[in-house]
């Protein structure tokens, strides 16, 4: 019982922390293509009309910001738990 507690916890923790972070990230990356290309980031990279250049541009930015933050995040939520419970997060293990 305390094993599914823990594991439910976990993905409560996880899942908030990688969220917050991917929201955080999306617009930092946002931010980001706009100093770097003067422009907005195209509103459907798939678009036929959309350059490729600017569709790729924005996908990998925004790819690289969002699955960073994300990592991040859910490193400092694993040091928390790791601190908060004396353990790993339910699915972490040493040498994984």
């Amino acid at each position: 019982m305390a094993r599914s507690v823990s594991k439910i916890g976990w993905k409560i923790v996880g899942g908030a922390a990688g969220a917050a972070a991917g929201s955080a990230a999306s617009r930092t990356a946002t931010v980001a293509y706009r100093k770097i290309r003067k422009a907005d980031p195209p509103a459907s990279p798939a678009h036929p009309e959309t350059a490729w250049a600017d569709a790729i541009g924005w996908a990998v930015l925004s790819g690289v910001a969002i699955g960073l933050g994300r990592l991040t995040a859910e490193r400092v939520a694993a040091r928390w738990w790791v601190k908060t419970t004396g353990s790993l997060p339910p699915g972490m293990h040493d040498g994984d």
